[in-house]
């Protein structure tokens, strides 16, 4: 693969984007068509990998899909490449509500990663590569990830990524501070159950008409 040179984002913005339970894209902000230089309509309806490193180590994604269905927050670090090739490293925020039988189930907030941040997820996830596609396979490249977290005293990613930043208020008040939770996991109204509506227009009638 022809790859260019690596693009870095500005630590101020933030790219978003919503995805099925199947990582089928449904929504994506202005920022994130911007960086990575797609149109709207090449992106909507299409898999979550269009922009995915075609070298992301299996064990990686595996751990993320496990926390994705277990509904689980998760922080990792992630390689994508724009339309042009060129090379994004993103610190990823993600929840999912998967349960909730919804059309937007996952939900993706990228921001500016560290230096320091980056440079060890770039060994990192080039060694479990080759590890991978090598000959040791994926239970070597797993043993590997677990030494690799054990000499940095956490039991996971989550927890390594939380503990660089000084703990998990600190980094997710990086997160929020462009785009809010609110905005995030905003509802789309044929989503809604019978419940959400009605509190919805109870919300609605008391910032109009000061009732309730």
């Amino acid at each position: 693969m022809d790859v260019f040179r690596e693009k870095i984002l500005p630590p101020d913005i933030t790219l978003v984007c919503k995805l099925t339970k199947d990582g089928i894209i449904t929504f994506v902000n202005q920022e994130y068509l911007n960086v990575f230089k797609y149109k709207e309509t090449e992106l909507i309806g299409q898999p979550h990998t269009i922009i995915q490193d075609p070298e992301l180590p299996e064990v990686i994604s595996d751990i993320l899909w496990n926390r994705i269905y277990q509904g689980q927050k998760f922080y990792y670090v992630t390689k994508n490449l724009t339309k042009d090739k060129e090379v994004v490293w993103t610190l990823v925020d993600g929840t999912s509500k998967i349960q909730e039988n919804r059309k937007n189930a996952i939900f993706l907030r990228r921001k500016f990663v560290p230096h320091e941040i980056k440079e060890e997820f770039k060994s990192l996830y080039k060694t479990l590569y080759e590890i991978e596609t090598q000959g040791g396979g994926k239970k070597v490249a797993q043993k590997y990830l677990e030494g690799w977290l054990e000499d940095r005293s956490v039991s996971s990613i989550n927890e390594y990524i939380i503990k660089k930043f000084g703990g998990e208020k600190k980094l997710k008040a990086y997160f929020t501070a462009e785009i809010s939770d609110e905005e995030l996991f905003k509802i789309e109204p044929d989503e809604m159950n019978i419940n959400e509506i009605l509190d919805f227009v109870k919300k609605k009638k008391k910032r109009r008409f000061g009732l309730f």
